[in-house]
This record gives C-alpha cells, structure tokens and sequence, in this order.
C-alpha cells in the first residue's frame, strides 16, 4: 500500500491529465494531397485508426483524394475526405466520385463543406444543406457527416444565419437518420469558444463538436493562415492583449488551449465538446507526433 498522500491540489490535477487524455484520445488530424506525398507511412506518425481528413482546396484533384484515402485504408488509417459543394461540377460527377471512394476506400464519412474559396457555384450546388439534400451522400454508404463550427462568426453569413442553418442540419439529417458532428476552426481565445457553446445549448443545438486546434507552428504562421482561414476574432484579442500575444509566442504548440477544454470539461455539468481536431499547418509530422506522444501517455509534454 502506498503511503503517498494526495491534496486536493493534486487530485485535481491527476483529474485534468486524465480529462485531457480523453479528450485527445481518438484525436484527429488533416493533411492536403500535396503534403501527404511526402509521408512515407503514416503509422510512423498516428495511431491506428486515427481519423484523417483530406483537405480541399481549388487545385486538389479528386483522383488525388481517391489514391490518397485508399493509401489511408491501407495504412489503417481512416479517411475523411472535405467535400465542397461549390466546387462540384455536376450532381452525376460528384456521384461517381463518392463511389469510388466507398468502394476503392470504404468512406463512409466527409466533412461537408459550402466551399468558401469560391464565390460563385462551379455547379448547381451553392451550400452544404444543397449537396446534403442531394441524395448523393447516403446513396454512396455516407451516412456519418461533419460540419464546420464557426466559434467567431463567419466573413459572410451573420450569427442569426449561422445558427437557423446549424439547426435546420441538425433536423434533416435527424429525419434522414444521418449521424452528424460539428468541427471548429482553430483559434487563440477559449472563452469565445465556450460562449459559442453556450449559444448551441440554449438554442437546441446538440451535434457534438470536436474542438479545433492549430498544430506546431511560429506565431507568424498562426498570424498568417489565421487571417487565411478567417479566425478573425482571436487575432483581434491577440494584438489587444499582449501579454496573450507573449504566451502565444513562446509556445508554438497549443498546450494552452487544450489545457483550457480539459478544465471546461471537468467543470460542465453539459458539455457538448467531445474530442479534439488538428490543422497541423503545413507541420504534419511534428504536430501528429506532438498529440500522439501525449495520447500515449508523455504528459510531461502538456
């Protein structure tokens, strides 16, 4: 028997590393084609059966996305692909390529995205609620679908919008027995994020969220790809509060911030946070192998 004593003190802090382990353990993980190219196996880097999100962006290829979730299957990794309803041409085309992808891949999952990169329609499909209620998804074997949060509001549609829109999901996909999740954009101010779920609760939402997060990167490069993604907010707290900025700027992980969910998680009677999303960034390889070491039990790196 062990005569160590616990204070509260560190009760509470086995509680956290415990929280936080949960919270990463089934993490997951995007990458683009192009980046992918230069990973020689991802098992070196992800545990089996780590979801892998397949990034799309105007110059990604579909046969790329094919190849790439097939080489994700075979390395016992589960593909998602982004599929983005503006970007596709015709209803006949995107058929024929999400069968290729349940029968070459077995996807059974996508992120469906509007497709903000264009400003006009390749197609017919305008929104994600568009290619939703196509019929092409669940005809294909996708029947688990991913949609993006927006914690800080979006560069076009206003708050009131985004909501009516998360709700008019959620009972579609509710009717058509779809099992549906949401997956922020990363971010630098926490609270933002817990008084946007807050919001969720109050107004009916339920869909559970994976909570984004930036991978290893420079602050320069956080500065930069979040202007480029549109997480507009929490640079405006960042250059506001310098003494944020100095913290951001001397990790160039997002320790901070999942050591904030932990806490939010443990202190919530309802939390509709349930797991952990990285946009590593263009810095694959350090940032899965940074969240895999702590999911394998390294906490002394959180």
């Amino acid at each position: 028997m062990s005569d160590t004593i616990h204070t509260a003190a560190d009760i509470h802090k086995i509680d956290e590393k415990t929280q936080l382990q949960a919270l990463l353990s089934g993490f997951s993980i995007e990458i683009t084609t192009k980046e992918a190219t230069r990973i020689d196996n991802f098992g070196d880097f992800l545990p089996i059966g780590t979801e892998v999100y397949i990034v799309a962006t105007p110059s990604t290829k579909p046969n790329d996305v094919v190849d790439l979730a097939k080489r994700l299957r075979d390395e016992e990794m589960i593909p998602v692909p982004h599929v983005a309803a503006r970007a596709i041409p015709s209803i006949e085309i995107l058929d024929r390529w999400l069968r290729r992808l349940s029968l070459e891949a077995n996807v059974t999952a996508a992120l469906i995205i509007a497709g903000g990169n264009y400003d006009n329609p390749v197609g017919s499909l305008a929104s994600s609620m568009d290619l939703v209620k196509s019929g092409v998804l669940e005809g294909n074997g996708i029947a688990d679908l991913r949609f993006a949060g927006h914690p800080e509001g979006h560069p076009v549609v206003d708050n009131p919008r985004l909501m009516n829109v998360l709700l008019e999901k959620q009972s579609y996909c509710a009717q058509k027995r779809f099992t549906t999740s949401l997956v922020t954009q990363f971010f630098f101010d926490f609270a933002a994020v817990c008084e946007w779920e807050r919001l969720l609760i109050r107004s009916g939402v339920h869909m559970p969220i994976r909570v984004g997060f930036h991978g290893i990167a420079s602050l320069s490069s956080l500065i930069r790809q979040a202007r480029y993604c549109g997480v507009g907010a929490s640079i405006e707290v960042l250059v506001k509060q310098p003494s944020k900025m100095l913290r951001t700027a001397s990790s160039r992980s997002p320790e901070r911030l999942i050591h904030s969910l932990a806490k939010h998680s443990l202190a919530s009677e309802k939390t509709l946070f349930a797991g952990c999303h990285f946009f590593p960034l263009g810095n694959f390889e350090k940032t899965a192998e940074w969240v895999s070491a702590i999911v394998g039990g390294d906490i002394a790196l959180c």
